[in-house]
């Protein structure tokens, strides 16, 4: 029992130093300073890989195509990943409608050796794509109208390989806020991460990178089969060849907004495939981290049976420092009331991380009406 002990309070330990470190990344990124006048001889492609999303593709393409931009120069490839609703008949319409020459509908007719997976239909935009900058993004996300505007003022002064940008969620309900507070967590620990030269995380929600950079260290072979990843995986490769070169872009105005699940179930089957990659990082240190923070968590659930007082005391311990860290990203994303929930996010953060580790690597999981392992 008490070696028992010993490793529960040395995991609080570690994981507060390890918060700890991320709240000091974080606090390191410089919040990006636009110039209002400045010349832009940069190029953009915006790849927009979709599939069954009719219900929010006509949101995403009206807040691209309202962007003000000191007229970077940029195309749309939206690219129809076999859908099996009204996707494609709704952006075939409203490019005519709106006479949106810049803008192309792509559709997947063969997964070139791939399984059927958005890797894939990435892969396939960018052999069709022109722009000196890829910028993926998601057919449920919408942006602000200086998104690209603070993309180009940030990539024409630093010319950056890769850069990373913030993802929100959308919140209406409780449970939705659970979900905008903890992912708003996990998008500045990958901020963070990439400040401290030991990236792990992000998002392809509002992910940029060179084009010739994405050739140059071979797209996603060696990951693309694993249905997770495609953009992850590609961070580690491009910061492996160019430390120097991959950043977080620390702006309000480059933030990309994406919906909350409004399910149990859907929560339960998106985190099983984000989880479904832990242990095919080639930087060990991260599934190492991961699974210590699994251990920690399962860690404070036992000790609160073993002893009610000691696991209160790690409880406790675990939510004040998270607390220090969230205070800090919330206010940058304007959204310091959500804090109000941490203590009882805490406890619903704790039971499905523990669910979700162990169903992601032992069950199978649907994701866009697909069946995936």
């Amino acid at each position: 029992m008490t070696v028992f002990y010993v490793v529960a309070f040395s995991l609080l330990f570690a994981y507060a130093i390890l918060i700890i470190a991320y709240w000091v990344g974080w606090e390191r990124i410089p919040y990006f300073k636009k110039t209002s006048a400045y010349e832009s001889d940069l190029t953009y492609t915006i790849i927009v890989p979709v599939r069954n999303e009719e219900d929010n593709i006509t949101a995403c393409l009206e807040s691209i195509r309202k962007q003000r931009t000191n007229s970077p120069k940029f195309e749309v490839l939206i690219v129809n990943d076999h859908s099996t609703d009204a996707t494609a008949a709704i952006v075939s319409d409203y490019i005519q409608k709106h006479k949106l020459t810049h803008f192309r509908l792509l559709h997947m007719t063969d997964d070139r050796g791939l399984r059927k997976l958005k890797k894939a239909a990435i892969t396939y935009a960018i052999e069709h794509a022109k722009g000196t900058y890829i910028l993926l993004t998601d057919g449920d996300c919408t942006r602000g109208e200086y998104w690209l505007n603070t993309i180009d003022a940030y990539l024409t002064r630093y010319r950056h390989k890769m850069v990373y940008a913030p993802v929100a969620f959308t919140a209406n309900t409780l449970f939705e806020r659970f979900q905008a507070l903890e992912f708003a967590g996990l998008v500045a620990i990958g901020g963070a991460a990439i400040q401290l030269r030991y990236p792990n995380m992000c998002s392809a929600a509002n992910l940029i990178f060179e084009r010739q950079v994405f050739h140059e260290v071979g797209g996603y072979s060696g990951n693309e089969y694993l249905a997770s990843g495609d953009d992850e995986f590609l961070l580690h490769k491009v910061h492996k060849l160019y430390p120097d070169a991959v950043s977080f872009l620390k702006h309000i105005d480059a933030v990309v907004h994406t919906t909350a699940n409004s399910t149990l179930h859907q929560l339960s089957e998106q985190r099983k495939r984000w989880v479904s990659k832990s242990f095919h990082y080639a930087n060990r240190y991260i599934t190492a981290i991961l699974a210590g923070a699994y251990l920690f968590n399962a860690g404070v659930v036992i000790m609160l049976f073993v002893n009610f007082y000691a696991g209160l005391f790690l409880l406790i311990g675990k939510t004040v420092v998270e607390f220090l860290f969230l205070q800090s990203v919330m206010r940058f994303f304007r959204k310091t009331e959500y804090l109000l929930l941490l203590p009882v996010a805490e406890i619903f953060h704790i039971l499905y991380v523990l669910i979700i580790g162990l169903l992601a690597n032992t069950t199978s999981y649907t994701w866009k009406e697909r069946t995936l392992k």
